[in-house]
């Protein structure tokens, strides 16, 4: 991951005063950790101010445009200054709020704001007596509407420390005797970004005080050290890794690396030096614990696996698994195999995406197992027995069966089971680790089969039907024939039923009371008749045919004479027929040569000849072959006579 790191710090040089002017230089980031690899730019913004926008109180007045509240005195009321002038000293003394405000700057560049300022030490003589509550502190404040609203830049707590806005509570007692405040203190303040207008005002207040005689501080050497547009036209920057006369610059750092700036007037003359810029790279020294194997002894129960002690570089730390996950523990997926051996990568990553890979061996080794099912033949009395053979189990194993079918346990702890019928047993075994599980019939000696034909087992409607018993080893037997009756016999006697819909017949052949088979036999019953759409007895309802279609008689006959003169009047031949599918019709003249052939529904003749000329006026031969729905076709020939008058 490549990052751009963004710090701002300031460090400020003030010009002599034969040079009249103040500089400042912003440089970003300032004392930043980064990664190898990492992108940083390096960024400058410097400022000449001149000289008018420096203010002090040497004269015991306010700067011009500057206003002042409560009570205001200048002068050293409670010791000299370092630069031993007249100060601005702050009181409430009954005429209002504590406080400065500026007349209006452009500090459109950004840039920052230098003071001096000092908090009287608590419980001291009058007017030397400071603040000691948690909101009797002092703010710096900004107003770029004309003093309609203030944002407050930085609180300054009577505890000698710096808070984001006065907290607005008396509670408690924050300064006592001496704090970091009660001494003169230089302050440089960034100008904030919201501040950088070009009519931007600023004020020192104090909005809380314990009366007339207390909670005195004092301010001077004021600078409004930032400038308008354009910003940074009446500086040079030039840097020690030789860069000139530029303002930025993209470093890549490989290893721990400075920077410094110098700052120059347009003339070439020096004004003032940044601090140095501290880029420090991380190395990539990144450690961390990994297990080599994990085991597990039952395919039920995964094993957890966790990346431990990542250390040595600087975080975040993540992982990411192959399996794929990103969880640190991670549960480790399995295969479902009671012998398995899988192995799962991971790559661990710090905050600089440094990474290390390692992988882990997952070993699946089931130990418990069921070896041997064995089982014993009943007859019809319980006399079968079953038995599970285990290996590898880790403490006392504790077994239940089923049986016979799955549903039905025995509450038996024990690897072998007596005394039971004819049918499926299942064994289950539980041991400390894990469980195993399998199943075993238990066969019947010469036990009963249920065995019968039907005779027909499909027809019509009705159906009778003959059953035939040939039931092996059984004495006694119960019918349900699925037409509502049943019949219980005690002989291979054959049974006749009825039928009217398709049904299942069941058997139940008893060898003794409680050891019985059963058979099943399906009966269809059709719905018969004649299933032709084209008889005049079609049934739509039946299923099968019974051969009981009969069809409509079929009859063709021919006209000897028609007149093609184009009067709509008997003007084609045709055979006139009924009951049919298809004609045949074939037209000669007296020599036999072919005047017309059609086949189809509705063949005609309609007087002309092959190439489309009128047939002359005579005799002509006809033959003609229906074929009818059903039966034989009807064929027929005869002379016609073709006139046109």
């Amino acid at each position: 991951m490549k990052n751009l790191f963004v710090i701002i710090f300031a460090t400020l040089l003030i010009g002599n005063a034969a040079q009249a002017q103040y500089c400042s230089i912003t440089i970003t980031p300032m004392n930043a950790t980064v990664c190898i690899g990492d992108s940083v730019l390096i960024t400058s913004i410097s400022n000449l101010v001149n000289a008018g926008q420096a203010f002090d109180f040497n004269n015991s007045s306010m700067p011009t445009g500057w206003n002042a509240g409560g009570g205001t005195t200048f002068g050293t009321p409670c010791g000299q200054n370092p630069t031993a002038t007249p100060y601005y000293w702050a009181g409430s003394a009954g005429n209002g709020t504590p406080q400065i405000t500026t007349s209006s700057f452009d500090i459109s560049c950004g840039g920052f704001i230098n003071f001096d300022m000092v908090y009287a030490v608590q419980s001291g003589a009058a007017p030397c007596e400071g603040p000691d509550l948690a909101n009797e502190g002092v703010s710096l404040q900004y107003s770029t509407d004309g003093g309609l609203t203030w944002i407050t830049i930085n609180y300054y707590s009577p505890g000698g420390y710096v808070l984001p806005t006065n907290p607005g509570t008396s509670a408690g007692v924050v300064g006592t005797g001496q704090t970091a405040y009660t001494t003169w203190n230089s302050f440089v303040i960034p100008i904030p970004i919201g501040a950088a207008t070009t009519s931007t005002a600023f004020r020192w207040i104090q909005t809380n005080s314990s009366g007339a005689c207390c909670d005195n501080w004092g301010l001077d050497n004021i600078i409004i050290n930032s400038s308008g547009a354009p910003c940074g036209a009446t500086t040079v920057v030039n840097w020690d890794n030789g860069l000139t006369d530029t303002d930025s610059f993209w470093a890549v750092p490989t290893g721990d690396t400075t920077f410094q700036a110098q700052v120059f007037d347009t003339l070439g003359n020096f004004q003032c030096l940044s601090s140095i810029v501290q880029i420090s790279v991380h190395p990539d020294i990144l450690t961390y614990s990994l297990v080599d194997t994990v085991y597990s002894f039952c395919p039920t129960t995964a094993p957890t696996v966790e990346v431990t002690n990542i250390s040595s570089s600087t975080s975040p730390y993540s992982v990411s698994w192959s399996i794929p996950s990103t969880n640190n523990p991670v549960v480790l997926p399995l295969s479902g195999l009671d012998h398995d051996t899988t192995t799962y990568y991971v790559t661990i990553y710090d905050g600089c995406n440094y990474q290390r890979q390692d992988s882990v061996v997952f070993i699946m080794n089931k130990k418990l197992d069921i070896d041997t099912m064995l089982s014993f033949p009943a007859t019809c009395d319980p006399t079968g027995a079953v038995s599970g053979v285990i290996v590898g189990a880790t403490g006392i194993p504790f077994y239940t069966w089923n049986g016979p079918g799955a549903n039905n346990p025995s509450f038996i702890n024990a690897s072998v089971w007596e005394n039971l019928a004819s049918g499926w047993y299942y064994f289950n075994v539980v041991d400390d680790v894990c469980s195993d599980y399998d199943s075993v019939f238990v066969d019947i000696l010469n036990g009963p089969e249920a065995i019968f034909s039907a005779d027909p087992i499909t027809g019509c409607d009705p159906l009778e039907v003959t059953f035939t018993n040939t039931s092996e080893n059984t004495f006694d037997y119960k019918w349900d024939f699925g037409n509502g009756n049943t019949a219980n016999v005690s002989d291979l006697s054959s049974q006749t039923q009825t039928y009217t819909q398709s049904t299942t017949v069941q058997l139940i052949a008893f060898a003794s009371p409680f050891c019985s088979d059963t058979a099943y036999i399906s009966i269809v019953v059709s719905i018969c008749g004649c299933t032709d759409p084209t008889a005049v007895n079609y049934n739509a309802s039946a299923t099968l045919d019974d051969g009981s279609c009969y069809y409509p008689t079929s009859t063709a006959s021919a006209p000897n004479v028609f007149t093609p003169n184009g009067d709509t009047n008997n003007d084609v031949f045709y055979i006139n027929a009924k009951n049919y599918t298809n004609i045949d019709l074939t037209i000669t003249n007296r020599w036999g040569n072919l005047m017309y052939f059609g086949s189809g529904i509705n063949p005609a003749w309609d007087g002309k000849t092959k190439n489309g000329a009128l047939a002359e006026e005579g005799t002509y031969f006809y033959k003609y072959t229906v074929t009818p729905i059903s039966g034989a076709p009807l064929e027929g020939s005869g002379f016609l006579q073709l006139k046109r008058d």
